[in-house]
């Protein structure tokens, strides 16, 4: 597959190095597709190599993939003009938005779980936790203060259900990774732990499962969306819209194009549908 990765005429990776970047020669109408590196600069290109193909071949225009080296070189490339559009998760997507108006979600990422995810917060089934509020007094560990389903979705519900995020627990310093917070609440190191929901089964080789218990669930919040930017035209994002809406979920033509990026197809998407996660970012500080 990665043999795939430069085809001449569609696809162009540019891999951006520091905060400044660097790329070969490229037509002037292309479209430039930055990917929030959650995994490396290879493995991302060879995940979305299918897509910018299938949207290069849909739109008659060239996609080129740009994957910047770390979370910030991608806010520096969305929020400087030198992407067309930009794929991230959702919480990165609401924060750039804030600062620059003018992007526009034109698909939902829809994933084997569907087109929305949630989060958890787990307890041992010994703690003497029975609901929410009883979380009063105790301390909680996280994954990151940036994490949606591990933080952000998690300080909201315990915010509806009375508790004070400031005053009425501690927060343990963050554990990094979701495994993390799973050791923690089975060693007791931590009373409680907020983790995604579909992590949780992922769990089963690091600790024992008999002994974990959710106590809460999050709010569903819609998944990663492929926006555009201020560089891009209306026709172009326009264009894009209606091809990536072709792709219906767990349909051959999605499973194509963007099964090797572990995305089963997009849906359709307004701004308005992550409000739920702004006014839980607020609440963590995030926002």
């Amino acid at each position: 597959m990665i043999g795939r990765i430069v085809k001449a005429g569609l696809v162009t990776l540019v891999v951006v190095a520091s905060l400044g970047w660097s790329r070969p020669e490229t037509a002037a109408a292309e479209i430039k597709l930055g990917l929030l590196p959650r995994l490396s600069a290879m493995e991302m290109t060879a995940m979305f190599t299918p897509l910018a193909e299938y949207l290069s071949k849909e739109t008659g225009e060239k996609v080129s993939l740009i994957v910047p080296k770390d979370f910030d070189a991608f806010k520096a490339l969305v929020s400087s003009g030198h992407v067309d559009m930009g794929f991230a998760n959702p919480l990165i997507y609401v924060q750039l938005k804030k600062d620059d108006p003018s992007l526009d979600p034109l698909g939902l990422a829809s994933e084997k779980s569907g087109t929305k995810f949630r989060g958890i917060i787990i307890i041992r089934k010994d703690s003497g936790i029975e609901k929410v509020q009883d979380l009063k007094g105790k301390k909680i560990i996280f994954v990151e203060q940036d994490s949606a389903a591990g933080h952000i979705f998690q300080m909201l519900t315990l915010s509806k259900a009375g508790l004070d995020v400031k005053n009425d627990f501690t927060k343990l310093p963050f554990a990094k990774k979701h495994s993390n917070v799973a050791m923690a609440v089975f060693n007791k190191a931590a009373d409680a732990g907020g983790i995604r929901e579909d992590d949780l089964e992922k769990m089963k080789d690091v600790v024992d499962l008999a002994q974990i218990k959710v106590v809460a669930y999050t709010d569903y919040y819609p998944n990663w969306p492929l926006f555009s930017t201020k560089k891009m035209s209306k026709a172009s994002a326009d264009k894009v819209k209606a091809a990536l809406l072709k792709l219906k979920p767990n349909s051959p033509e999605a499973k194509q194009a963007a099964g090797p990026a572990k995305i089963t197809g997009f849906a359709p998407v307004v701004d308005k549908d992550y409000d739920l996660l702004r006014q839980a970012a607020k609440i963590a500080g995030a926002y």
